[in-house]
């Protein structure tokens, strides 16, 4: 066990730094670029919208399932088909947290072929589907605008609830996860042990990890650990890169996803644009000769333990924080579904994690209210109460805050 924590400790701390800034990055690139403006300039069938999206989805650090309502609004915007594809394609395999990490635990060439490869994938299959002939209505109806209410929100707190509120809430349990796998593979499989494994080089080893890495839901930053743990026990860097590319971009959920809204024929080329360059990238890599980056990449200098130190404690304090959250909202829904008369109000405008913390704040504060639960999906905020509590107060109050609001 100690031996565990000990290497658990070291991969939290190689992580971190990188982890840590590449949130930051993504919250400035959530307060710099106007979604507004994204849907417009990628309505034109063709190489250059297909371009413009990739170029937009691989610093963005989405999910395989979070990029799903990402790119069906491009598509309700007035996104092409093909820079809809693009979009999906390019997003959940990079993302600047992810690109980081990756450099971090996995040297720079590694991370330099993922962005390249990503980037192709996704021009590459949105100009095939743009290619295809179109079926269906040409662009989905408008929907509902996805901004976090209507009150204006100083650039702080936007940068705040999206990098930390949204994002690192969205992956923290995937992280977590990632951690202790990369930490189980240093423990149990000694380090060089799968170096003589001889079936593991060239195609048969990138075909095990696509094989490996498909069907498993694991975000872009939450893989990294995992495959830094696997290069460290001899899985070769060609074959590690398919898994992180793979990995990410498909699971059973988000190919269900894709097929449903977008059809068989762009799910085809999906899928397959996905794993033909996942496979190129890892040949590349294997041609390359690149050399398996050593277990510990720490430098010796003792400001960048103690740098990344820091680092791994607010890591750590973010997910046991994130992790309690979670729990004290399940135990409050168990509660709320033993009640037979909770108060349901119906609420517009929420869109993120963020709006979901938002509403939760203000209605636990007011009078009579001994429980909440909210949830952006179903637009609802459900609560206990009794005396004190007034309906019209915590409808106004909403409304005040940018949500609209109304009782059931």
């Amino acid at each position: 066990m100690q031996q565990f924590l000990a290497q658990l400790w070291l991969v939290t701390m190689e992580m971190a730094p990188s982890l840590l800034l590449g949130l930051a990055i993504a919250g400035l690139l959530h307060l710099v670029v106007r979604k507004g403006s994204i849907g417009r300039t990628l309505g034109r069938p063709g190489a250059a919208s297909c371009l413009k999206a990739a170029l937009i989805g691989v610093p963005l650090p989405l999910c395989s399932c979070g990029v799903i309502p990402a790119a069906l609004s491009l598509r309700r915007d007035g996104a092409s088909r093909g820079a809809t594809t693009s979009f999906l394609i390019s997003t959940p395999e990079t993302g600047v947290d992810s690109v980081l990490v990756t450099m971090g635990m996995l040297g720079w060439p590694v991370a330099l072929v993922k962005v390249i490869a990503a980037f192709l994938a996704g021009l590459t299959g949105g100009v095939i589907v743009d290619a295809l002939p179109e079926k269906g209505p040409a662009r989905l109806e408008a929907g509902p605008d996805a901004s976090c209410g209507t009150v204006r929100r100083g650039a702080p707190a936007r940068f705040w609830d999206h990098a930390f509120g949204t994002i690192f809430r969205d992956i923290y349990g995937w992280l977590a996860a990632g951690l202790v796998i990369s930490a189980l593979i240093s423990v149990f499989v000694p380090p060089d042990s799968l170096a003589g494994a001889s079936w593991l080089r060239g195609p048969a080893g990138m075909l095990a990890a696509l094989a490996v890495g498909m069907p498993m839901y694991v975000c872009s930053t939450a893989s990294v650990p995992i495959a830094a743990g696997l290069v460290h026990a001899g899985f070769p860097v060609g074959a590690a890169i398919v898994f992180l590319m793979a990995g990410p971009a498909t699971n059973i959920a988000t190919l269900g996803a894709v097929r449903k809204t977008l059809g068989h024929s762009v799910f085809m080329v999906y899928l397959g644009t996905i794993v033909g360059f996942s496979l190129l990238a890892g040949a590349v890599l294997d041609s390359l000769r690149v050399p398996s980056p050593s277990a510990g990449l720490l430098t010796d200098s003792p400001w960048f333990h103690i740098l990344s130190g820091g680092a791994a404690v607010l890591l750590v304090a973010g997910i046991a924080w994130f992790a309690l959250t979670d729990l004290c909202r399940f135990l409050m829904d168990r509660r709320m579904a033993r009640s037979k008369s909770p108060v349901v109000l119906s609420v517009e405008g929420m869109s993120c994690r963020a709006c979901e913390g938002r509403v939760r704040s203000l209605l636990q504060e007011m009078d009579g209210v001994s429980a909440v639960r909210v949830s952006k999906e179903e637009g609802t905020a459900s609560l206990l109460t009794g005396q004190g509590f007034d309906a019209s107060i915590a409808v106004s109050a909403l409304g005040r805050i940018g949500f609209r609001a109304e009782l059931r």
